[in-house]
């Protein structure tokens, strides 16, 4: 049976800031098998980048670090997210777009600019 993680369960073995809670969150995640979403993802991104204050380079290396102990829709699409996140000033929600773009091929409806141009950008530069 798969479990799926939530946003705090993440965040405890991630960052390790409880020893109780991050012991039981280490405990849960290599003792099950166990998936989670992008928009726990990208929740756990919000909180550590409006709350905890990480650079967005540290936020790419510590869910990079934590993706291996659980499964995703796509992973390829969730490190190229998380990758844009860390290099540029978009948000985590406009990375996951772009990703969607990028990797997937899919097609972004958007009145974003700088969504539009980021993805252009990164179309110009695989070409």
């Amino acid at each position: 049976m798969v479990v799926y993680l939530d946003t705090n369960i993440i965040l405890r073995f991630i960052l390790n800031d409880n020893k109780e809670l991050s012991q039981k969150a280490r405990d849960l995640i290599l003792n099950n098998e166990c998936s989670t979403t992008y928009e726990v993802i990208a929740e756990v991104v919000y909180v550590l980048y409006g709350v905890y204050k990480i650079e967005r380079g540290d936020i790419e290396k510590a869910l990079l670090s934590f993706l291996p102990n659980v499964t995703v829709e796509n992973t390829e699409t969730l490190k190229n997210a998380l990758h844009n996140y860390s290099e540029t000033k978009l948000d985590f929600v406009d990375c996951l777009l772009a990703a969607y773009h990028i990797v997937e091929k899919n097609e972004i409806l958007t009145f974003d600019k700088k969504l539009n141009n980021f993805m252009k950008r990164k179309e110009t530069d695989s070409e």
